[in-house]
Protein backbone atom coordinates (compact mmCIF):
# COMPACT_ATOMS: atom_id res chain seq x y z
CA UNK A 1 0.00 0.00 0.00
CA UNK A 2 1.39 3.41 -0.90
CA UNK A 3 1.81 6.22 1.49
CA UNK A 4 -0.94 8.79 1.79
CA UNK A 5 -0.56 12.04 -0.16
CA UNK A 6 -2.01 14.59 2.21
CA UNK A 7 -2.87 18.06 0.95
CA UNK A 8 -0.57 20.82 2.24
CA UNK A 9 -3.41 22.27 4.31
CA UNK A 10 -3.95 18.88 5.98
CA UNK A 11 -0.27 18.59 6.81
CA UNK A 12 -0.20 22.11 8.24
CA UNK A 13 -3.21 21.35 10.42
CA UNK A 14 -1.70 18.06 11.57
CA UNK A 15 1.56 19.77 12.50
CA UNK A 16 -0.30 22.57 14.29
CA UNK A 17 -2.34 20.02 16.25
CA UNK A 18 0.77 18.07 17.26
CA UNK A 19 2.67 21.20 18.30
CA UNK A 20 -0.12 22.89 20.25
CA UNK A 21 -1.21 19.60 21.80
CA UNK A 22 2.30 18.83 23.02
CA UNK A 23 2.76 22.39 24.32
CA UNK A 24 -0.57 22.34 26.15
CA UNK A 25 0.18 19.06 27.89
CA UNK A 26 3.53 20.14 29.31
CA UNK A 27 2.38 23.66 30.15
CA UNK A 28 0.95 22.81 33.63
CA UNK A 29 4.34 21.67 34.93
CA UNK A 30 6.37 24.56 33.52
CA UNK A 31 3.77 27.14 34.51
CA UNK A 32 3.76 25.77 38.06
CA UNK A 33 7.53 26.16 38.21
CA UNK A 34 7.40 29.67 36.76
CA UNK A 35 4.83 30.95 39.27
CA UNK A 36 6.29 29.07 42.21
CA UNK A 37 6.77 32.29 44.19
CA UNK A 38 3.09 33.20 43.88
CA UNK A 39 1.98 29.66 44.69
CA UNK A 40 4.26 29.61 47.73
CA UNK A 41 2.83 32.90 48.97
CA UNK A 42 -0.83 31.90 48.59
CA UNK A 43 -0.72 28.17 49.34
CA UNK A 44 2.16 28.07 51.81
CA UNK A 45 4.35 25.94 49.54
CA UNK A 46 8.06 25.61 50.13
CA UNK A 47 10.60 24.72 47.45
CA UNK A 48 10.53 21.08 48.50
CA UNK A 49 6.75 20.77 48.20
CA UNK A 50 6.78 22.57 44.87
CA UNK A 51 9.52 20.33 43.52
CA UNK A 52 7.67 17.24 44.73
CA UNK A 53 4.46 18.33 42.99
CA UNK A 54 6.27 18.87 39.68
CA UNK A 55 8.17 15.62 40.14
CA UNK A 56 4.87 13.75 40.55
CA UNK A 57 3.75 15.18 37.21
CA UNK A 58 6.73 13.58 35.47
CA UNK A 59 6.38 10.38 37.53
CA UNK A 60 2.78 9.97 36.36
CA UNK A 61 3.97 10.45 32.78
CA UNK A 62 6.70 7.85 33.21
CA UNK A 63 4.29 5.27 34.66
CA UNK A 64 1.60 5.80 32.04
CA UNK A 65 3.58 6.48 28.87
CA UNK A 66 4.04 2.91 27.58
CA UNK A 67 0.45 1.86 28.28
CA UNK A 68 -1.12 5.03 26.92
CA UNK A 69 1.13 4.94 23.87
CA UNK A 70 -0.46 1.62 22.93
CA UNK A 71 -3.88 3.08 23.59
CA UNK A 72 -3.07 5.97 21.24
CA UNK A 73 -2.25 3.53 18.44
CA UNK A 74 -5.65 1.86 18.89
CA UNK A 75 -7.57 5.14 19.08
CA UNK A 76 -5.73 6.95 16.29
CA UNK A 77 -3.68 10.11 16.73
CA UNK A 78 -6.48 12.69 16.61
CA UNK A 79 -8.85 10.93 18.98
CA UNK A 80 -6.04 10.06 21.41
CA UNK A 81 -4.92 13.69 21.47
CA UNK A 82 -8.44 14.86 22.28
CA UNK A 83 -8.70 12.31 25.10
CA UNK A 84 -5.34 13.33 26.56
CA UNK A 85 -6.09 17.03 26.26
CA UNK A 86 -9.36 16.51 28.13
CA UNK A 87 -7.21 15.52 31.13
CA UNK A 88 -5.05 18.59 30.57
CA UNK A 89 -8.02 20.95 30.43
CA UNK A 90 -9.73 19.36 33.42
CA UNK A 91 -6.65 19.52 35.64
CA UNK A 92 -5.88 23.15 34.81
CA UNK A 93 -9.48 24.10 35.55
CA UNK A 94 -9.25 22.23 38.86
CA UNK A 95 -6.05 24.09 39.77
CA UNK A 96 -7.59 27.43 38.81
CA UNK A 97 -10.79 26.88 40.79
CA UNK A 98 -10.16 24.42 43.62
CA UNK A 99 -6.49 23.96 44.56
CA UNK A 100 -5.80 25.23 48.08
CA UNK A 101 -2.87 23.17 49.34
CA UNK A 102 0.26 21.30 48.34
CA UNK A 103 -1.69 18.01 48.34
CA UNK A 104 -4.42 19.17 45.98
CA UNK A 105 -1.88 20.78 43.66
CA UNK A 106 0.11 17.55 43.55
CA UNK A 107 -2.99 15.46 42.78
CA UNK A 108 -3.99 17.83 40.00
CA UNK A 109 -0.51 17.70 38.45
CA UNK A 110 -0.63 13.90 38.56
CA UNK A 111 -3.75 14.13 36.38
CA UNK A 112 -1.93 16.52 34.05
CA UNK A 113 0.98 14.06 33.86
CA UNK A 114 -1.38 11.29 32.80
CA UNK A 115 -2.69 13.55 30.05
CA UNK A 116 0.87 14.26 28.92
CA UNK A 117 1.62 10.54 28.79
CA UNK A 118 -1.18 10.19 26.21
CA UNK A 119 -0.59 13.46 24.36
CA UNK A 120 3.08 13.02 23.50
CA UNK A 121 2.75 9.67 21.65
CA UNK A 122 -0.56 10.84 20.16
CA UNK A 123 1.15 13.91 18.70
CA UNK A 124 3.92 11.70 17.30
CA UNK A 125 1.29 9.42 15.76
CA UNK A 126 -0.49 12.34 14.08
CA UNK A 127 2.79 13.29 12.41
CA UNK A 128 3.43 9.68 11.37
CA UNK A 129 -0.10 9.33 9.97
CA UNK A 130 -0.39 12.64 8.18
CA UNK A 131 2.96 13.89 6.95
CA UNK A 132 5.11 12.84 4.03
CA UNK A 133 8.45 11.28 5.05
CA UNK A 134 10.41 14.15 3.50
CA UNK A 135 8.79 16.63 5.90
CA UNK A 136 8.46 14.49 8.99
CA UNK A 137 11.79 15.39 10.58
CA UNK A 138 11.06 19.11 10.56
CA UNK A 139 7.51 18.52 11.88
CA UNK A 140 8.82 16.45 14.81
CA UNK A 141 11.42 19.16 15.50
CA UNK A 142 8.70 21.83 15.59
CA UNK A 143 6.65 19.67 17.93
CA UNK A 144 9.63 19.08 20.23
CA UNK A 145 10.27 22.83 20.37
CA UNK A 146 7.10 23.04 22.43
CA UNK A 147 8.97 22.40 25.69
CA UNK A 148 11.26 25.46 25.55
CA UNK A 149 8.34 27.49 24.15
CA UNK A 150 6.18 26.42 27.08
CA UNK A 151 8.99 27.48 29.41
CA UNK A 152 9.12 30.86 27.70
CA UNK A 153 5.36 31.37 27.86
CA UNK A 154 5.27 30.27 31.48
CA UNK A 155 7.87 32.92 32.29
CA UNK A 156 5.87 35.59 30.48
CA UNK A 157 2.78 34.64 32.52
CA UNK A 158 4.48 35.84 35.70
CA UNK A 159 4.55 39.61 35.03
CA UNK A 160 1.56 39.72 32.66
CA UNK A 161 -0.95 37.53 34.55
CA UNK A 162 0.21 36.12 37.88
CA UNK A 163 1.35 39.47 39.26
CA UNK A 164 -1.58 41.44 37.83
CA UNK A 165 -4.88 39.54 37.92
CA UNK A 166 -3.73 36.46 39.83
CA UNK A 167 -1.98 33.13 39.21
CA UNK A 168 -5.26 31.17 38.87
CA UNK A 169 -6.00 33.08 35.67
CA UNK A 170 -2.77 31.75 34.16
CA UNK A 171 -4.14 28.20 34.42
CA UNK A 172 -7.44 29.33 32.90
CA UNK A 173 -5.58 30.75 29.91
CA UNK A 174 -3.67 27.46 29.65
CA UNK A 175 -6.93 25.51 29.68
CA UNK A 176 -8.34 27.70 26.90
CA UNK A 177 -5.23 27.09 24.80
CA UNK A 178 -5.60 23.33 25.30
CA UNK A 179 -9.23 23.49 24.14
CA UNK A 180 -8.04 25.18 20.95
CA UNK A 181 -5.40 22.47 20.46
CA UNK A 182 -8.05 19.77 20.82
CA UNK A 183 -10.17 21.49 18.18
CA UNK A 184 -7.27 21.21 15.73
CA UNK A 185 -6.89 17.46 16.23
CA UNK A 186 -7.73 15.64 12.97
CA UNK A 187 -10.09 12.71 12.55
CA UNK A 188 -8.87 9.14 12.23
CA UNK A 189 -6.55 8.51 9.32
CA UNK A 190 -8.07 6.27 6.66
CA UNK A 191 -4.80 5.28 4.97
CA UNK A 192 -1.56 3.70 6.05
CA UNK A 193 1.21 5.51 7.80
CA UNK A 194 3.59 7.52 5.70
CA UNK A 195 6.54 6.35 7.76
CA UNK A 196 9.51 4.99 5.85
CA UNK A 197 10.47 1.69 7.49
CA UNK A 198 14.04 1.12 8.61
CA UNK A 199 15.08 4.72 9.07
CA UNK A 200 18.63 3.54 9.61
CA UNK A 201 18.78 1.92 6.15
CA UNK A 202 21.13 4.08 4.11
CA UNK A 203 19.87 4.73 0.63
CA UNK A 204 16.34 3.45 1.26
CA UNK A 205 14.17 5.54 -1.03
CA UNK A 206 11.09 3.33 -0.96
CA UNK A 207 8.24 5.78 -0.29
CA UNK A 208 5.72 3.17 0.78
CA UNK A 209 4.85 2.26 4.31
CA UNK A 210 3.90 -1.21 5.52
CA UNK A 211 0.39 -2.40 6.06
CA UNK A 212 -0.89 -1.98 9.61
CA UNK A 213 0.08 -4.84 11.87
CA UNK A 214 -1.14 -5.99 15.25
CA UNK A 215 -0.10 -2.68 16.74
CA UNK A 216 3.14 -4.07 18.17
CA UNK A 217 6.34 -2.01 17.73
CA UNK A 218 8.69 -3.33 15.05
CA UNK A 219 11.80 -3.06 17.21
CA UNK A 220 12.31 -5.43 20.16
CA UNK A 221 11.38 -4.10 23.58
CA UNK A 222 15.01 -4.17 24.72
CA UNK A 223 15.96 -1.75 21.92
CA UNK A 224 13.13 0.61 22.84
CA UNK A 225 14.30 0.44 26.46
CA UNK A 226 17.75 1.47 25.22
CA UNK A 227 16.18 4.52 23.57
CA UNK A 228 14.54 5.25 26.91
CA UNK A 229 17.83 4.93 28.77
CA UNK A 230 19.49 7.39 26.39
CA UNK A 231 16.58 9.77 26.97
CA UNK A 232 16.86 9.41 30.74
CA UNK A 233 20.48 10.59 30.92
CA UNK A 234 20.09 13.27 28.24
CA UNK A 235 16.87 14.70 29.73
CA UNK A 236 18.31 14.73 33.25
CA UNK A 237 21.15 16.93 32.02
CA UNK A 238 19.07 19.16 29.75
CA UNK A 239 16.22 19.90 32.17
CA UNK A 240 18.74 20.60 34.93
CA UNK A 241 20.46 23.05 32.57
CA UNK A 242 17.22 24.98 32.11
CA UNK A 243 16.40 24.84 35.80
CA UNK A 244 19.72 25.97 37.31
CA UNK A 245 21.43 28.13 34.68
CA UNK A 246 20.08 31.43 36.03
CA UNK A 247 20.83 30.53 39.65
CA UNK A 248 24.34 29.42 38.70
CA UNK A 249 25.04 32.58 36.71
CA UNK A 250 23.93 34.75 39.62
CA UNK A 251 26.10 32.73 42.00
CA UNK A 252 29.07 33.36 39.68
CA UNK A 253 28.50 37.12 39.93
CA UNK A 254 26.26 37.96 36.98
CA UNK A 255 23.40 40.40 37.55
CA UNK A 256 19.96 38.73 37.74
CA UNK A 257 18.65 40.59 34.67
CA UNK A 258 21.59 39.47 32.54
CA UNK A 259 21.34 35.95 33.92
CA UNK A 260 17.75 35.78 32.71
CA UNK A 261 18.85 36.94 29.27
CA UNK A 262 21.40 34.12 29.16
CA UNK A 263 18.55 31.64 29.64
CA UNK A 264 16.53 33.36 26.93
CA UNK A 265 19.47 33.28 24.50
CA UNK A 266 20.19 29.66 25.30
CA UNK A 267 16.55 28.64 24.81
CA UNK A 268 16.45 30.48 21.48
CA UNK A 269 19.60 28.66 20.38
CA UNK A 270 18.08 25.34 21.42
CA UNK A 271 14.86 25.95 19.48
CA UNK A 272 16.76 27.06 16.39
CA UNK A 273 19.04 24.03 16.57
CA UNK A 274 16.09 21.65 16.86
CA UNK A 275 14.49 23.10 13.74
CA UNK A 276 17.71 23.11 11.73
CA UNK A 277 18.61 19.52 12.60
CA UNK A 278 15.03 18.39 12.00
CA UNK A 279 15.20 19.79 8.48
CA UNK A 280 18.63 18.24 7.91
CA UNK A 281 17.25 14.89 9.05
CA UNK A 282 14.65 15.12 6.27
CA UNK A 283 17.49 15.33 3.75
CA UNK A 284 18.66 11.93 4.95
CA UNK A 285 22.42 12.47 4.89
CA UNK A 286 23.00 11.40 8.50
CA UNK A 287 20.88 8.96 10.49
CA UNK A 288 18.82 10.82 13.14
CA UNK A 289 20.09 8.65 15.98
CA UNK A 290 23.70 9.21 14.88
CA UNK A 291 23.09 12.97 14.63
CA UNK A 292 21.59 12.92 18.14
CA UNK A 293 24.67 11.13 19.47
CA UNK A 294 26.99 13.77 18.02
CA UNK A 295 24.92 16.61 19.45
CA UNK A 296 24.85 15.08 22.93
CA UNK A 297 28.63 14.73 22.97
CA UNK A 298 29.05 18.31 21.75
CA UNK A 299 26.60 19.50 24.39
CA UNK A 300 28.75 17.95 27.10
CA UNK A 301 31.51 20.37 26.08
CA UNK A 302 29.17 23.28 26.86
CA UNK A 303 28.55 21.82 30.32
CA UNK A 304 32.28 21.49 30.90
CA UNK A 305 32.73 25.16 29.98
CA UNK A 306 30.08 26.06 32.56
CA UNK A 307 31.89 23.97 35.19
CA UNK A 308 34.60 26.64 35.47
CA UNK A 309 31.86 28.74 37.14
CA UNK A 310 33.14 32.14 36.05
CA UNK A 311 31.08 35.00 34.55
CA UNK A 312 32.73 34.58 31.14
CA UNK A 313 32.00 30.84 31.05
CA UNK A 314 28.29 31.58 31.65
CA UNK A 315 28.43 33.81 28.58
CA UNK A 316 30.20 31.24 26.40
CA UNK A 317 28.79 27.93 27.63
CA UNK A 318 24.98 28.17 27.47
CA UNK A 319 24.60 28.56 23.71
CA UNK A 320 26.57 25.39 22.99
CA UNK A 321 24.96 23.55 25.90
CA UNK A 322 21.45 24.39 24.67
CA UNK A 323 22.09 24.23 20.91
CA UNK A 324 23.69 20.78 21.14
CA UNK A 325 22.77 19.39 24.56
CA UNK A 326 19.03 20.05 24.27
CA UNK A 327 18.43 19.70 20.53
CA UNK A 328 18.21 15.90 20.41
CA UNK A 329 14.55 15.14 21.41
CA UNK A 330 13.10 15.49 17.91
CA UNK A 331 15.85 13.31 16.43
CA UNK A 332 15.30 10.57 18.99
CA UNK A 333 11.55 10.58 18.36
CA UNK A 334 12.06 10.63 14.60
CA UNK A 335 14.35 7.61 14.81
CA UNK A 336 11.82 5.71 16.94
CA UNK A 337 8.91 6.62 14.66
CA UNK A 338 10.67 5.63 11.46
CA UNK A 339 11.91 2.34 12.88
CA UNK A 340 8.46 1.40 14.18
CA UNK A 341 6.02 2.12 11.33
CA UNK A 342 3.52 -0.47 12.58
CA UNK A 343 2.99 1.21 15.96
CA UNK A 344 4.77 4.58 16.26
CA UNK A 345 2.75 5.78 19.27
CA UNK A 346 3.34 2.59 21.26
CA UNK A 347 7.05 2.69 20.46
CA UNK A 348 7.51 6.36 21.36
CA UNK A 349 5.47 5.75 24.50
CA UNK A 350 8.08 3.25 25.69
CA UNK A 351 11.00 5.47 24.70
CA UNK A 352 9.36 8.57 26.20
CA UNK A 353 9.23 6.86 29.60
CA UNK A 354 12.96 7.42 29.95
CA UNK A 355 12.63 11.11 29.09
CA UNK A 356 9.98 11.52 31.79
CA UNK A 357 12.19 9.76 34.35
CA UNK A 358 15.17 11.94 33.49
CA UNK A 359 13.10 15.14 33.47
CA UNK A 360 11.74 14.36 36.92
CA UNK A 361 14.88 13.08 38.64
CA UNK A 362 17.52 15.30 37.01
CA UNK A 363 16.61 18.55 38.80
CA UNK A 364 16.14 16.74 42.12
CA UNK A 365 19.59 15.15 41.94
CA UNK A 366 21.10 18.37 40.59
CA UNK A 367 19.70 20.42 43.44
CA UNK A 368 21.21 18.04 45.97
CA UNK A 369 24.62 18.23 44.26
CA UNK A 370 24.55 22.04 44.27
CA UNK A 371 23.54 22.21 47.94
CA UNK A 372 26.20 19.73 49.05
CA UNK A 373 29.12 20.38 46.67
CA UNK A 374 28.48 23.48 44.56
CA UNK A 375 28.00 24.30 40.90
CA UNK A 376 31.24 22.94 39.47
CA UNK A 377 30.45 19.29 40.38
CA UNK A 378 26.88 19.89 39.19
CA UNK A 379 27.95 20.95 35.68
CA UNK A 380 30.54 18.15 35.48
CA UNK A 381 27.82 15.65 36.39
CA UNK A 382 25.64 17.04 33.59
CA UNK A 383 28.53 16.67 31.14
CA UNK A 384 29.04 13.05 32.18
CA UNK A 385 25.31 12.34 31.75
CA UNK A 386 25.39 13.72 28.21
CA UNK A 387 28.52 11.68 27.44
CA UNK A 388 26.75 8.52 28.62
CA UNK A 389 23.67 9.41 26.57
CA UNK A 390 25.73 10.19 23.47
CA UNK A 391 27.63 6.92 23.79
CA UNK A 392 24.37 5.03 24.21
CA UNK A 393 22.93 6.68 21.10
CA UNK A 394 26.07 5.73 19.14
CA UNK A 395 25.64 2.13 20.29
CA UNK A 396 22.01 2.20 19.17
CA UNK A 397 23.06 3.48 15.76
CA UNK A 398 25.51 0.61 15.40
CA UNK A 399 22.93 -1.98 16.51
CA UNK A 400 20.28 -0.67 14.15
CA UNK A 401 22.78 -0.71 11.31
CA UNK A 402 23.54 -4.37 12.04
CA UNK A 403 19.83 -5.22 12.06
CA UNK A 404 19.40 -3.57 8.68
CA UNK A 405 22.39 -5.41 7.21
CA UNK A 406 21.07 -8.73 8.52
CA UNK A 407 17.63 -8.04 7.05
CA UNK A 408 19.14 -7.26 3.62
CA UNK A 409 21.14 -10.50 3.66
CA UNK A 410 18.21 -12.71 4.67
CA UNK A 411 16.40 -14.51 1.83
CA UNK A 412 13.20 -12.89 0.58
Amino acid sequence: MGRRNAAPADEIRATAAAVTGAMSSIFPAFLTGAIGVQLGRDLGLGEGALGLAIGCYFAAGALGSAILGRAADRLGGGRALRVGLSFTVMTMLVIAALVSSALTLTLALIGAGIGNAMNQPAANLIIAERLAPTRMGFAVAVKQSGMPLATLIGGLMVPTVAETIGWRWAYLFGAAFAVGAAALAPGRATTTSSVIPADELAGNDDPSGPSPSSGQPDLPLRVLVQYGAVGTFAAAAAVSLAGFLVVGAEDAGIDARWAGLLLTAGSAAGITSRLVHGRLADLGRIKPIKRASTLMLLGSVGFLVLSFHQPITYVLGPVLAFAAGWSWPGLINLSVIRNNPSAPAAATGVAQTGVFVGSGTGPVIGGQIIERAGFTPFWITGAVMLMIAGSGAALLSWQLGRRTTAALRSPA
